[in-house]
């Protein structure tokens, strides 16, 4: 693409980005989850040719850029297909839509470096207006990261406010962020960096009781598997990109509650 063409995508997606709400709301027989893919173009490809193409609903949380060696044909491709299925596909913002992770982590340098800096604070625009959450179903929490510690229940998402270009509040950053761990209650400190928190089971288990929904689905972490369940079966953490060793995953839910785990080949 030359930057005129990027610059159209990007104003035309915008305009989509801004109109949608922080919390996705979505009633459907059948949803598709994807996690992380991190300039995976070739999987982010065959999920939207096997599923939203055919009809699905497909919801990614997060993580398009950064690291990966597609990053701008990755999100450039997801934009376009925004743009097509507005209200099939559903772009959850991740940890790497931000500034301060894509300056160090390359989706920066590789944006200037073929486009301009213009470009990049275009993308950082978009990047903005992505919501933070969606709830299936009224049952199943999609995010990122993990539970905040503020976040008692899903009207806070709701209000949280559009725009906000580096998260900086303890409620974004950790919803992005956090990570479950086994063995502890309430919520520690992480080791990955200051003010970003582990949760444990119990955590969850109020969340989800007190917002009356059934199981919670994730990213941010790989795993061997592409996949892991965690706290009774109650958190699934999903990885979707080829590019760490692992064998990627996507999650297809069945509505009321059931899902399958499925191998992108």
């Amino acid at each position: 693409m030359i930057n005129s063409q990027i610059e159209e995508l990007l104003s035309k997606v915008e305009k989509i980005f801004s109109k949608e709400e922080q919390l996705i709301e979505i009633n459907t027989k059948k949803a598709v989850i994807v996690g992380d893919t991190h300039g995976d173009l070739e999987t982010t490809m065959k999920v939207i040719k096997n599923f939203l193409e055919k009809g699905d609903i497909v919801i990614f949380l997060g993580d398009y850029v950064d690291r990966g060696p597609y990053q701008i044909e990755n999100i450039n491709y997801l934009l376009e297909k925004k743009i097509d299925f507005p209200d099939k596909l559903f772009l959850l913002r991740g940890n790497h839509e931000t500034p301060s992770m894509n300056l160090y982590y390359g989706f920066y340098s590789t944006v200037i470096s073929k486009y301009s800096i213009d470009i990049y604070n275009h993308y950082v625009r978009v990047f903005s207006l992505l919501p933070y959450a969606a709830v299936i179903n009224n049952k199943v929490f999609c995010v990122h990261g993990g539970i905040a510690e503020d976040l008692i229940n899903l009207e806070q998402i709701k209000k949280i406010p559009k725009g906000e270009i580096d998260p900086s509040s303890s409620l974004t950053i950790q919803i992005l962020w956090n990570d479950p761990q086994e063995n502890i209650e309430g919520f520690k400190p992480s080791v990955r960096g200051p003010g970003i928190k582990f949760f444990g089971e119990d955590v969850l288990k109020n969340f989800l009781k007190r917002n009356n929904l059934k199981i919670m689905i994730r990213s941010h972490e790989p795993s061997i598997k592409g996949y892991k369940l965690q706290f009774n079966k109650k958190l699934l953490t999903i990885f979707s990109c080829r590019y760490y060793g692992i064998i990627p995953r996507i999650a297809i839910y069945y509505y009321p509650l059931k899902f399958s785990i499925i191998k992108i080949p």
